[in-house]
């Protein structure tokens, strides 16, 4: 059966650790009817894996996989129901079968994601889906960084970029990330908040369509500090930070209690909420939106989106893992790509 008469927007989606559940909620996502005919996909990672998967588990056996290699890098955009499968060939499946960090595993994950940023570097593809990994495997290969939000960052040579979540209406962005907490206080300045909310603010306009986002900023002590009582980082960084963006234009504001700002967002007062640390994001987008989350990268060259849950070994191969993050992630994805393309125009 062929899809409408026109060129689609063409999706890599990187396959994350072989021993995860990527694999399986990449299958189940693209069985999706609606994800299905959204766009056109490549999965980047293993033929033999995704194989043993649809073999042993039913996943995926309505999909039509069209192997390819490097030297033969065809990608479909047209009138096709094929999925390309840039096979990289990296990656035993036995090894994937363990359902646990392996060195291997952690190098393979990682070669997907430098093919899959290459091609969406040389504008091969529209936007990159990347399924989970797992911070261990990668740490026993031998890298060194704490997640795609840094490997990105550090691959596209930018200056400053921002992790972003969405879920069930609700948006998060973060100051900083994969921190141990006793390192977050030091790790805010001026210029991170500042930059946080000013590529926040171009990218809700940029992949959202948001003309004049209304930003809520997030304190990093109870109570904001509660009058300089619990700390002073709200009067000495964050609040310069707001009101240097606020002098550009930027609807934004505080800073505001974490404990009472999410309720606000959801209920309409603000586009986004701002924070200064992962778990301060991450707790309410994970309690409100845990099966359809999004992790987004705002700041570098490419769209990049990707499920919020990890690789969860002790589920994989069971056939029971959600896909709803991963579709969101794709749909989230096509629709960054369509609203980007509909500005420049």
């Amino acid at each position: 059966m062929k899809s409408e008469n026109r060129e689609k927007n063409l999706i890599g989606i990187t396959m994350g650790d072989p021993g995860g559940i990527g694999p399986e909620v990449i299958l189940e996502a693209l069985a999706s009817p609606e994800i299905r005919t959204a766009a056109n996909y490549v999965i980047i990672g293993s033929e033999k894996v995704l194989s043993d998967i649809t073999g042993n588990l039913g996943i995926g056996t309505g999909l039509q996989l069209s192997p390819i290699d490097n030297t033969s890098l065809n990608l479909n955009r047209g009138m096709t129901d094929d999925i390309n499968v840039l096979d990289l060939d990296n990656v035993a499946v036995h090894d994937a079968l363990k359902h646990k960090p392996l060195p291997e595993s952690g190098r393979a994950s990682v070669e997907y994601i430098m093919k899959g940023l290459d091609l969406a570097l040389d504008g091969k593809i529209d936007a990159l889906v990347t399924a989970p990994i797992s911070k261990e495997a990668v740490k026993l290969a031998g890298f060194d960084f704490a997640g795609h939000t840094e490997l990105l960052k550090e691959k596209t040579a930018v200056e400053n970029v921002v992790m972003f979540m969405v879920g069930k209406g609700l948006r998060v962005s973060f100051v900083t990330t994969h921190l141990a907490i006793n390192e977050v206080s030091g790790s805010i300045n001026q210029e991170n908040v500042f930059s946080t909310i000013q590529i926040t603010a171009t990218g809700l306009k940029t992949f959202f369509g948001i003309d004049n986002p209304k930003i809520a900023v997030c304190g990093l002590n109870p109570h904001c500090g509660d009058g300089d009582r619990f700390g002073t980082e709200e009067r000495d960084v964050i609040m310069p930070a707001i009101e240097r963006a606020q002098e550009m234009g930027i609807d934004c504001h505080g800073p505001l209690s974490a404990d009472t700002v999410f309720n606000k967002a959801l209920n309409g007062e603000y586009d986004i909420v701002v924070v200064q640390f992962h778990d301060q994001g991450t707790i309410p987008i994970k309690m409100h939106a845990f099966d359809s989350g999004v992790n987004i990268t705002l700041g570098i060259p490419v769209i990049r989106t990707s499920p919020t849950h990890g690789t969860a070994f002790d589920i994989a191969g069971k056939g029971v893992a959600n896909p709803g993050s991963m579709i969101e992630a794709i749909r989230t994805a096509v629709l960054m790509t369509e609203t980007r393309k509909h500005l420049i125009v």
